[in-house]
């Protein structure tokens, strides 16, 4: 490879953002993901719905991978309006790669062929996925990739065990689809923790919060999180309707897309 200095590349990211959304049950995940521009919605199960005052156009729910990756290349090479793929959800996506892997193999199961390898055939077609992720944002479309949460014991080294929180998915495909993601932003309730004495020696600890709702962009102990953007808190404020205007400000602009400049906010917890 001859090298010349003359043809050095500023590598600064100007397309749009893949972003991960997770969290739990209705804290407005797919809410969220509404307030993007022009939004298509994919659907990998008849339990994902769009909410009440957030519509998106879909073709409906996917049964396969193919159809996932139909609806991927519909927004390549089609003419449409839509700005935003937006896939609800990784975990059911997850249960369609597993399938697909075992198709391609002729397994009756993901566990059949023994030692891991139906997992590594699976992690083989995340990445054939995350690969039309990344096309897409190469071609100037934004993406959303919203996922349910689990929790985890980690040992701590300092300190006792603790749980963190993290995507529904297995360890391999949570850890590639974060490292293709711009944003991984964790939906959640700030809760307090109130000791209560019950008498007798006996305390119990019960969680205070006031329902608001944080987005997590930065990581943390207890959970995964993270941004390219520099962003300098480590939670975000989510308020319905204003959520992507958030966000949008530390994203790289893009010259179609103007949104109304947030009112600076007290730092979620």
């Amino acid at each position: 490879m001859a090298i010349s200095w003359d043809k050095l590349e500023d590598t600064s990211d100007t397309d749009p953002p893949v972003v991960t959304i997770y969290g739990g049950a209705k804290l407005g995940k797919t809410t969220l993901a509404s307030e993007w521009p022009a939004p298509y919605y994919c659907r990998t199960s008849e339990g994902e719905r769009q909410s009440a005052g957030s519509p998106m156009k879909s073709f409906g729910v996917s049964d396969v991978y193919q159809d996932v990756i139909d609806q991927m290349e519909f927004m390549l090479q089609a003419e449409h309006d839509r700005r935003t793929f937006v896939l609800d959800a990784l975990d059911g996506l997850e249960t369609m790669i597993n399938a697909e892997a075992c198709a391609r193999n002729d397994w009756p199961d993901i566990e059949a062929p023994g030692f891991g390898k139906g997992y590594a055939a699976a992690h083989a077609v995340w990445l054939e996925f995350i690969a039309k992720v990344l096309e897409l944002k190469k071609a100037g479309f934004y993406v959303v990739l919203i996922a349910h949460v689990k929790a985890k014991t980690v040992p701590g080294i300092t300190t006792d065990s603790y749980p963190r929180y993290n995507l529904n998915l297995r360890d391999d495909s949570s850890s590639a689809i974060c490292a293709a993601s711009d944003l991984i932003g964790f939906l959640h309730q700030p809760v307090s923790i109130k000791k209560e004495d019950l008498g007798f020696k006996k305390t119990a600890n019960r969680g205070q919060g006031g329902g608001d709702v944080s987005i997590a962009v930065q990581e943390r102990p207890g959970y995964v999180a993270g941004n390219r953007y520099s962003i300098p808190k480590p939670t975000l404020p989510f308020k319905q309707g204003k959520g992507f205007d958030i966000l949008n400000q530390y994203f790289p602009p893009q010259p179609d897309v103007v949104t109304e400049a947030p009112a600076e906010e007290e730092d979620a917890a």
